[in-house]
């Protein structure tokens, strides 16, 4: 069987010496020593998990695009194959621009049919208006260590058995953050509210909001429960924990920023 690797420049595998277990199978989450082993100077066939008995990491063979659907539609082997078998090297870049998104969401008072914080002067003056964003930002910004902070937190609290170093060799502090950017993917859908702001009620932008930061809950309960390999129960209580209380100090964190605009 040939295998390509089509989403180099993507998520590159991680490369490792020979007989580390620093991979992960993406089905069982075991350690093991190589996705593939090479036949020929062509051919490649696919190692299979000692454990389960599947191959370790089928998606090695997929194209970028059916990864992504898969991490959209939530799969676990998704989220063990970007987070533990490719080096995660643009996921920092995906999480700025989500921030940026989401300032220039709530600075546009795109927000505003579920909350009453709003960074937009009224006074008609560029460098104001300018200064709203940036307090936008700085909004989301903490928010998003709000988040990490306080997951990071309940999972050392109320699941002590979380690893310190994860299967591929990377700190699970380090490994929990990467999970977090992935999991925010979903705000993308947060762009159709910028676009039909104009031509769209509040009740529809507030539902399309919720059901967006509903999918964002899920998709941390998913991530959090194969990062910390504990059970989605736990993973559920401990994420909408961090979640309400982040909410909480973020809200006394948006009335001192609301003091400068």
């Amino acid at each position: 069987m040939k295998l390509s690797l089509p989403f180099q420049g993507y998520f590159d595998l991680l490369k490792h010496q020979p007989g580390e277990k620093k991979f992960v199978c993406i089905n069982c989450g075991r350690p093991v020593s190589g996705l593939y082993r090479q036949i020929s100077s062509t051919a490649w066939k696919m190692i299979e998990c000692e454990k389960c008995k599947k191959p370790a990491d089928k998606y090695i063979e997929f194209e970028v695009l059916i990864i992504l659907i898969d991490l959209i539609l939530l799969s676990k082997p998704a989220y063990r194959h970007i987070l533990y078998n490719s080096d995660c090297k643009n996921l920092w870049k995906i999480g700025c621009v989500l921030i940026l998104l989401e300032a220039y969401c709530f600075w546009s008072d795109a927000f505003r049919g579920i909350t009453s914080i709003s960074y937009r002067s009224h006074v008609n003056d560029p460098f104001l208006s300018e200064k709203g964003f940036y307090l936008s930002t700085i909004h989301f910004v903490v928010g998003f260590l709000l988040l990490y902070g306080f997951i990071y937190l309940f999972t050392r609290a109320l699941h002590r058995t979380a690893p310190k170093e994860t299967g591929n060799g990377k700190t699970y502090p380090h490994m929990l953050l990467h999970g977090v950017i992935l999991a925010s993917i979903g705000k993308f859908m947060f762009i159709p509210i910028s676009i039909w702001r104009g031509s769209s009620t509040e009740t529809c932008m507030a539902i399309h909001i919720i059901l967006v930061l509903m999918y964002f809950v899920i998709s941390l309960v998913q991530m959090h429960s194969v990062v910390s390999d504990c059970a989605r129960s736990r993973s559920c209580l401990i994420v909408i924990l961090a979640f309400i209380i982040k909410a909480y100090f973020l809200t006394r964190v948006s009335g001192l920023l609301q003091e400068f605009v």
